[in-house]
This record gives C-alpha cells, structure tokens and sequence, in this order.
C-alpha cells in the first residue's frame, strides 16, 4: 500500500513538473527587450539570432556563431541590421579562416 501510495506522489510530481516546464515560453533575454540596445528597432527573431552569434563567438563556437549570424542576416527587414549582422559574419568567418 505505501509503495502504491508513493509511486502514485511521484508520478504526479513529475507530472506536475513535466507541465511547469512546457508551459514556459522561449523569451530574449532580458538585455535584448531594452530598447535601441544594439543599432536599431529590430524584430524580436531577427534581434535573438544577433545576440546569440554574438554569444557563441564570444565562446569560441565560430560555427554556431556563424549559423545565428546568417540566419539574423536573412531576418533582418532595414539596412542598418543588414550592416551589422554582416559586419559580425565577416568577422567570425576571418576567425574561422585564422583557425584552419
């Protein structure tokens, strides 16, 4: 009875768990909802992408770095966006170069 009655407590608190987590959504961080953080009024997807190249080239992860960089270049809707999101590939592609 009690191991009845204690796989029955930990099956609805991993249930309970498995919902707490599903139910959250992918949000930026905090630093990217200032607004004007980088140039310019950039889309929300477009603005993630940019800031997660930029983390993974901070950390050396050139290629991932890269994929984020291309992918906020393809989102980006002004020049301005364009500018920066191609300035930062052209600089992790030099990295990558450097390494090879």
């Amino acid at each position: 009875m009690k191991r009845k009655l204690l796989l029955l407590t930990a099956g609805l608190l991993s249930a309970l768990f498995m919902a707490a987590c599903g139910s959250r959504e992918r949000r930026l961080p905090t630093d990217l909802q200032k607004p004007g953080m980088f140039f310019g009024d950039y889309e929300s997807v477009c603005q993630y992408n940019l800031y997660q190249g930029r983390a993974y080239a901070a950390q050396g992860r050139y290629e991932l770095a890269k994929e984020h960089l291309l992918l906020a270049l393809a989102q980006s809707t002004d020049p301005i966006t364009r500018r920066v999101a191609g300035n930062e590939l052209k600089s992790v592609e030099m990295s990558i170069l450097t390494r090879r």
